[in-house]
């Protein structure tokens, strides 16, 4: 580990596992946090590096009136098609690197957390010093995506999309109540070496 920056967990898992919801358990413990969900968020605000890219490969027919991308319309496409999927990824990722770069760079704490669905080797695999992953059912993963506004078969889409991080420190299982998460999460980080 490189003494000039902080430790740095990856919380990996399914979508809809709980990620979310460790990280923010995190935050609580004073961890530096960074949620790549929300970084994309912002990529694909109007004018943003990220929306300029889906403009130049998808269309401006993936935009809203306000200028930012539609994600709906966006993953009604890519999670139907894997290789629409893995061309959105190459347009995204390195960008999502960067900024996770950028707040690594101004975390002041010893502890940090980044979620994120990807890591691998080209992503965020090399950025962790090891990687929490988050694990839920598949039906309450569906039920959850299906409550978000996905229909059954884009909820499978983005579960078949899912790559399984090639390494993981430790596994948290996400069946019981938030309470209970944060019992796991903290008996969890007691096993890691900071």
């Amino acid at each position: 580990m490189n003494k000039n920056r902080p430790f740095i967990l990856g919380v990996a898992g399914k979508p809809a596992s709980g990620k979310t919801e460790v990280l923010n358990i995190l935050a609580k413990e004073g961890w530096c946090t960074v949620n790549c969900d929300e970084v994309v968020h912002a990529l694909y605000e109007a004018g943003g590096d990220g929306q300029r890219k889906i403009v130049d490969f998808f269309g401006e027919e993936f935009l809203r009136k306000d200028g930012s991308v539609n994600r709906k319309k966006l993953r009604k496409i890519v999670f139907k098609d894997v290789k629409k999927l893995k061309i959105l990824n190459a347009l995204i990722h390195p960008l999502v690197l960067s900024e996770v770069g950028k707040r690594i760079d101004k975390c002041d704490g010893e502890k940090m957390a980044v979620e994120a669905i990807y890591f691998d080797d080209k992503f965020l695999g090399n950025l962790v010093d090891g990687i929490l992953s988050v694990e839920r059912g598949t039906a309450d993963i569906e039920k959850v995506l299906i409550g978000r506004g996905l229909t059954m078969d884009m909820a499978q889409g983005v579960l078949d999309a899912y790559v399984e991080p090639v390494k993981k420190d430790f596994l948290l299982k996400n069946n019981s109540t938030l309470k209970e998460l944060a019992k796991k999460v903290i008996m969890t980080l007691d096993k890691f070496k900071f």
